[in-house]
């Protein structure tokens, strides 16, 4: 008797310490996951690190690399044709888009991550002009960049209104890149771009929505965090 007493006891503990595991939304059966895209879609919930809202809206993603944590659509769905891990698991590309068919406007992201690679040697954090001028070319963007200090981080932040034309309908569309290094870690940096189109013939709504995304998209470029790890070898 005394030895089913303490078998049991033995179970309690370690059925409590299984509980109390941090278990991510990939391991969890899609039917206890939040009813909301980014958890529904397989592939989506593979980034994500918990089911709580960071902020109303948003949840918690980590890239597959563990390089950066960002706030991320609760409508958002990553795009696996257009990702990638490249340059011996150095650089990778996270796409992804969130559309509400309601009011027919949608938001295009895309975030590439570096680590390790030569061409970001860069010894004056306030002239990036390499990174930059690709950014430029790949975006066909002319404005400027803002310069957004952060304790951990530099921001280039680049915005501009566009025409932008999908499957035949030109839309009012919005976008916005730039470029992040790191304040704490030479050889870590992040580009992205993100695209707001609407195609409700409301150019009103258009306006309106729009104007709700843009603030959307600031707060998950400025919610992009570094994750710091051991020391490997540059890419030459």
């Amino acid at each position: 008797m005394k030895q089913t007493i303490i078998g049991l006891f033995c179970l309690m503990l370690l059925t409590t310490g299984q509980f109390n595991q941090d278990v991510r939304p990939k391991d969890i059966d899609p039917e206890d996951l939040p009813d909301v895209p980014a958890f529904q879609d397989e592939a989506t919930r593979e980034f994500l690190v918990s089911t709580e809202e960071v902020e109303p809206g948003f949840y918690l993603m980590e890239s597959r690399l563990e390089g950066y944590q960002m706030l991320f659509p609760a409508g958002g769905r990553y795009l696996q044709d257009i990702s990638s891990i490249r340059n011996q698991g150095n650089v990778e590309t996270v796409t992804f888009e969130d559309f509400d068919e309601e009011i027919e406007i949608k938001i295009s992201g895309q975030v590439k991550y570096h680590r390790n690679q030569s061409y970001l040697e860069n010894s004056d954090l306030s002239d990036p002009e390499f990174m930059i001028d690709i950014i430029r070319g790949r975006n066909g963007y002319e404005g400027d960049f803002e310069k957004r200090e952060r304790a951990d981080k530099v921001i280039y932040y680049g915005e501009e209104p566009i025409t932008f034309e999908e499957e035949g309908h030109i839309s009012e569309a919005y976008g916005y890149v730039g470029y992040i290094e790191s304040n704490e870690k030479k050889y870590l940096a992040i580009d992205y771009n993100f695209f707001i189109l609407c195609f409700n013939d409301n150019e009103e709504i258009c306006s309106k929505e729009i104007n709700a995304k843009q603030k959307q998209i600031e707060k998950m470029i400025d919610s992009i965090t570094f994750i710091y790890q051991e020391e490997v070898d540059r890419d030459e």
